[in-house]
């Protein structure tokens, strides 16, 4: 179907020598899934036209394609007027998408910093850059009159000045090769690692080289990631990657006789942080505080670093400024283009910021990789990572580990919508919730994630964002840790230890250790796990972020996960039968309050009943109760009493005290959640309930206290602020799916 195209790249990248030439290949009508197992069914596309890695042969039809061989993606219309870009329409909105699509695709796939796409509109055509912030568009042009604009953007694809497979790769990670795999399985029965990973997931690991710290003399170690945990699987945001790993010892020996150093299992998190918000790393340091003998709940950091702050100190070391910063009178060195999307789909480079333009072979001459024809000294995909001394001047005009188009386009004023990279190693091995072996392993896990809430809150951490995905169970019990809690990255934290809080008293204001140190403005910011945030801040405005809200959190997860994986009481209708949609309302903050409170006001002889579970069934309504005294009837009492940890966690201890009492643990699993798929909405429709399958929407206000964005269901694209909306609209900054990605085990 698209020949011609195919022979007319051919041509352009056939001065090329075979090591860097890309291949072209016709996909039109086949799917490609999500590079992942567990979204494979969620996000699949139909690329028309997908170019190979430098070097690597693809068949010219392919059938049965997948994004482990694909380094870029085009999409190919008839005409110019289908142009998608400066357009209103959904059929405009379509077009896009799926550029958007095959976009974040890849960069999962291969864990780029930024991709290239390209969109052929008749004889026109634009190149897109996709990064986890923007898409940056250029202007378009005749490919056919100026062909050699392809050409060399072909040319300089493959001619990376770090690093040595693309433009966009990262140069400390690179894909596992089958050594490493048959490394790895060797190591995971040394450790009698029960489960099976198959030999095509662990292929889709990666080596990633770890700095110990910020600092930049500091020691980095080189880990191996082989078994996808979960992923925020979203293209503007923070694309959050959680996996087991190994650290790889073989390094460490160079006599090849000499025994590696026995296993350890790790979890390795990466995220892209909002630049405004505090690195996760930084709460790990301060819950590190608490002494070993007595945390619980908790996961220990063992090595990392927020390597796009690290990286942008050493780029500005060697001289690297962005140019609002040499010319503060002009807010912009980018030329905006007119468009009328909201949220940055659009923009283009002005002429002192493109690349110069002359031919291929006189660019190869400035750049050390593109010094000769001779191959790379290792395979373009097999690279080893390193991390390079910071050089006398910078090697990149601008750091590859943050994004920065909204910093070139407009200055500081929305530096709030940039992204760093931040990587780290924690010491916890846990399973989602979901996946509990048995209703008491449950509700033992969530004990001890609440006891390391509480510990968190005692060295001044609130963690703000109890969700399912959240707290974990534990693969080691036996290390006295049968649940924890993780993810502290949209946290709050004191600006010091605070002194000792009677929390037993349900009288002391949790909000008073928090407002001496803290900013208020912060503290108003609402951060959460939309279905499970107390109703509390979703009804009331200016709201408090404050310890008894997430205690609610933790009812709300709790029955979240009862009504989907146990055999229960709960009434449902044909017209909706899943009954987390009668108390777990998306999109309308008072509707959803409103559920909420309503399911907590019932008459106290109406009880959920879990079959034959009388334990789990009173814990469930003792702890409905105290909600109701302290979050309901107390507002309206002198003084207020607060739900407190003490409290909850008397609740916990007396339902696991009642050992004789409990099921069979052989028998009382997780059962299926059944679910019946809605059709997807579109994007101008972007109200779903609780019928996605475990799909939650991260909700946060911060620039705004009005504010609200939108989400989308199958959206590629993660909500940004937008001053404009209304409160009613829903959702707001930092909105997150995080379901449906969550696999066997958890950070």
């Amino acid at each position: 179907m698209y020949n011609h195209l195919i022979d007319a790249f051919d041509t352009l990248v056939a001065p090329l020598p075979d090591h860097l030439r890309l291949t072209f290949c016709d996909c039109a009508g086949q799917k490609i899934s999500f590079p992942f197992k567990d979204h494979s069914d969620h996000h699949v596309t139909k690329p028309d036209i997908v170019a190979s890695f430098p070097g690597h042969k693809l068949p010219r039809k392919q059938t049965n394609p997948t994004w482990w061989t694909v380094s870029m993606a085009m999409e190919a219309k008839a005409t110019e007027e289908q142009d998608p870009f400066g357009k209103q329409g959904q059929v405009h909105v379509d077009t896009v998408t799926q550029l958007a699509i095959s976009a974040r695709n890849l960069l999962f796939a291969h864990g780029l910093c930024y991709v290239f796409m390209i969109g052929l509109y008749g004889h026109s055509a634009r190149i897109v850059r996709f990064d986890r912030s923007s898409a940056v568009v250029s202007k378009r042009f005749n490919y056919r009159a100026r062909p050699d604009i392809l050409q060399r953007f072909f040319w300089r694809l493959v001619h990376p000045i770090i690093g040595n497979t693309l433009v966009g790769s990262d140069p400390n990670m690179r894909p596992l090769t089958s050594t490493d795999a048959q490394w790895v399985s060797g190591q995971l029965e040394k450790l009698q690692w029960g489960i099976t990973i198959p030999d095509e997931e662990l292929r889709k690991g990666r080596k990633v080289l770890v700095p110990e710290s910020d600092a930049h003399d500091a020691e980095t170690k080189n880990f191996i990631l082989f078994d996808l945990v979960d992923v925020n699987a979203r293209l503007f945001s923070r694309a959050t990657m959680v996996w087991l790993a190994i650290e790889d010892t073989r390094e460490h020996s160079l006599d090849p006789s000499c025994e590696d150093p026995p296993p350890k299992l790790v979890v390795f998190k990466e995220t892209w942080r909002q630049i405004i918000r505090r690195p996760e790393s930084h709460f790990y340091e301060r819950l590190s505080e608490i002494p070993d003998e007595v945390r619980t709940g908790l996961p220990k950091m063992l090595y990392g670093s927020d390597v796009g702050k690290r990286e942008v100190e050493a780029w500005k070391a060697a001289g690297g400024q962005f140019p609002y910063e040499v010319d503060s009178s002009r807010d912009s060195p980018v030329e905006s283009f007119p468009s009328e999307h909201p949220n940055g789909i659009q923009g283009s480079i002005s002429n002192s910021h493109r690349t110069p333009s002359v031919s291929a072979p006189d660019v190869a001459s400035t750049t050390a990789s593109a010094a000769t024809n001779e191959p790379p000294e290792v395979n373009a995909l097999a690279g080893e990572p390193t991390t390079p001394a910071v050089p006398a001047s910078p090697p990149l005009p601008y750091p590859l580990y943050q994004t920065h188009s909204w910093r070139l386009l407009f200055g500081d004023k929305h530096i709030a919508r940039e992204r760093s990279l931040v990587r780290f190693v924690v010491n916890a091995v846990g399973r989602p919730l979901k996946r509990f072996r048995s209703t008491r392993e449950l509700v033992e896990a969530m004990r001890d994630a609440i006891e390391g809430h509480r510990q968190a809150w005692e060295v001044g951490v609130l963690h703000r964002d109890v969700s399912t995905g959240n707290i974990l169970i534990s693969e080691r019990p036996k290390e006295r840790l049968r649940g924890f809690l993780h993810d502290f990255d949209y946290s709050s934290m004191t600006k010091e230890i605070p002194p000792p809080l009677d929390d037993s008293d349900p009288c002391t204001d949790p909000l008073l250790r928090m407002a001496e140190v803290c900013d208020e403005d912060d503290l108003k910011e609402r951060t959460g796990t939309y279905y499970y945030m107390s109703y509390d801040l979703l009804e009331t405005e200016d709201c408090v972020h404050s310890v008894h809200h997430d205690l609610e959190s933790f009812y709300w997860v709790l029955l979240w996960i009862v009504l989907r994986h146990t055999k229960h009481d709960f009434k449902t209708t044909q017209n909706q039968p899943n009954p987390c949609a009668a108390i777990f309302q998306f999109g309308d903050d008072q509707g959803a309050a409103n559920t909420k409170r309503g399911w907590l006001t019932k008459p106290r002889n109406i009880v959920l009943t879990v079959e034959d579970n009388k334990p789990l069934t009173d814990l469930l309504h003792a702890f409905r109760m105290l909600i109701f005294r302290t979050n309901v009837i107390s507002l309206y009492l002198e003084p207020r009493e607060y739900l407190t940890h003490a409290a909850v966690l008397e609740l916990f201890d007396k339902a696991l005290a009642r050992t004789d009492e409990w099921p069979d643990a052989s028998k009382d699993g997780p059962r299926p959640f059944v679910w019946s798929k809605p059709t997807p909405p579109r994007l101008d429709q972007p109200k779903r309930d609780a019928q996605d399958p475990e799909e939650t929407e991260k909700q946060s206000r911060k620039q705004s206290k009005k504010s609200r964005g939108t989400a989308a269901g199958d959206d590629p694209f993660e909500s940004t602020p937008n001053p404009q909306s209304n409160r009613g609209n829903g959702s707001g900054r930092g909105s997150r799916g995080r379901a449906g990605g969550s696999k066997r085990r958890g950070l």
